[in-house]
């Protein structure tokens, strides 16, 4: 690197005061040019050998197969036929169940957090603000009065956090 910036001056002439100086760092060992002044600079044309030569490797990589053509021959059996659709309303509306049946507020928020892992909470975004919400404003019989379950606590603390209700540290 530094014979390619010496390069870029192209023709400089330097004191005879100016020295090389040896220092390492970290194990590794540098040469540094203190100088003082530069008695003659001029700017050439000249490209050195260094710089024109640059070596590239070159990956031989075969055209892809996935072109727009073949991308919209493809099929998707699922989207559909009808009784995907039957199955999946059916199962949106068991989860809605599930939230208006379960009581214990523990439950609840496992569920929601269950929804949320499983990347399903867009469906069911009414439910859970709805039961956040009751959750937020009963706090006192919910989840934060057992001081002993840690699990709990911190359930409850991250749901209610994560959808910008302010809860107490």
């Amino acid at each position: 690197m530094a014979s390619c910036m010496f390069n870029s001056f192209s023709i400089c002439s330097f004191p005879v005061q100016s020295k090389w100086k040896h220092f390492s760092y970290h194990g590794s060992s540098f040469r540094r040019l203190n100088v003082s002044f530069a008695s003659r600079c001029e700017a050439t044309n000249k490209i050195s050998v260094e710089d024109n030569i640059v070596i590239r490797r070159s990956a031989d990589y075969h055209p892809p197969i996935w072109d727009y053509d073949y991308v919209q021959s493809l099929r998707n059996d699922f989207v559909q036929d009808e009784p995907y659709k039957e199955r999946s309303s059916k199962l949106k509306e068991d989860v809605r169940m599930m939230f208006e049946n379960v009581v214990d507020p523990l439950e609840k928020l496992e569920l929601i957090d269950t929804v949320q892992r499983l990347g399903l909470s867009y469906h069911f975004g009414d439910e859970i603000k709805k039961t956040l919400r009751n959750i937020s404003i009963d706090r006192s019989s919910t989840v934060a009065s057992n001081k002993d379950n840690l699990y709990a606590t911190a359930l409850e603390f991250r749901l209610l956090r994560q959808h910008g209700y302010k809860v107490n540290q």
